[in-house]
């Protein structure tokens, strides 16, 4: 019961917060927002996954590399900003492969752990930033303070009734392994809900698609953001934690809320562009 009134409280205060952000901050700080959010999502995924139990000597001489994966997160987010993506893009993977390298090169003190932080730090690039940048390129297109919110919707009913289904009339595991709790009732329950925010949403206040593509779009935004939770609950298995961070209350960290985000905004972009033919409003103005 704790839980779930630190739930409610924790969205009735974020979620006013949260659509004023979208709709009305101007997009160099809507950029600027998303990369503190990358930021701190990559720090809280490399202290996930390199653990708390570490000497402070081991620690400290990781930390270079793990920095700059941090840095160069946010410098996938101003190349999103700036669509720079030709020119920018192929200079960033060059830099980061080889400052990451150099770093593990010249601080790192165990050999053992060189291939472990060198292919750490880029994959949190990836895992975080890259998949996060969507949201700015997101926000970029037509309308695009309404397809975040979109995209923020149908991920986090999805999950919320994942949760809330899975609670009731949950019985069946769905990934025991990777999370004993999460259940086949619950995955059921939020790709449908995922499915129905998702036609509520073309109906209220999403323009320009059919009911069939809500629908469509829904079902493949519950099954992306599941994926995405499991991914992250595989990480924190492995890792042997419950909760990737301590940020939100009754939450957990920022991974733990934006973990499904991760793989539904790319998902309803690459849709956005490829299919509907949705181009840019104005990444910069």
């Amino acid at each position: 019961m704790r839980e779930h009134t630190g739930r409610v409280l924790s969205a009735l205060v974020a979620l006013p917060v949260l659509y004023a952000v979208v709709r009305y901050l101007p997009p160099p700080l809507f950029a600027g927002l998303i990369a503190a959010v990358v930021l701190l999502t990559q720090l809280e995924f490399y202290r996930l996954v390199l653990g708390p139990g570490e000497p402070a000597g081991a620690w400290s001489a990781r930390y270079p590399t793990m920095a700059l994966g941090a840095a160069f997160g946010v410098g996938v987010i101003l190349i999103a900003y700036h669509q720079a993506w030709d020119t920018a893009f192929p200079f960033m993977i060059t830099a980061l492969v080889m400052t990451v390298g150099g770093a593990t090169l010249w601080f790192g003190k165990d050999l053992r752990l060189a291939l472990v932080d060198a292919a750490l730090a880029v994959f949190g690039v990836w895992y975080v930033a890259w998949m996060l940048s969507h949201l700015v390129l997101l926000r970029g297109l037509r309308g695009g303070d309404w397809l975040v919110l979109f995209a923020l919707w149908v991920t986090w009913i999805g999950d919320s009734a994942a949760y809330y289904v899975g609670r009731a009339i949950g019985r069946t595991p769905l990934a025991p392994r990777v999370s004993p709790k999460k259940t086949v009732a619950g995955a059921v329950g939020g790709v449908v809900a995922s499915a129905v925010a998702s036609l509520v949403a073309a109906t209220w206040f999403l323009d320009g698609l059919s009911w069939f593509e809500a629908v469509g779009l829904g079902i493949g935004g519950g099954l992306a953001g599941m994926t995405g939770d499991l991914v992250e609950s595989m990480f924190k298995r492995s890792a042997g934690v419950k909760d990737s961070g301590g940020l939100i209350p009754a939450h957990g960290g920022l991974l733990d809320k934006v973990d499904g985000l991760l793989f539904t905004v790319p998902l309803f972009y690459y849709y956005l562009v490829w299919v509907k033919g949705y181009g840019p409003h104005s990444v910069t103005g």
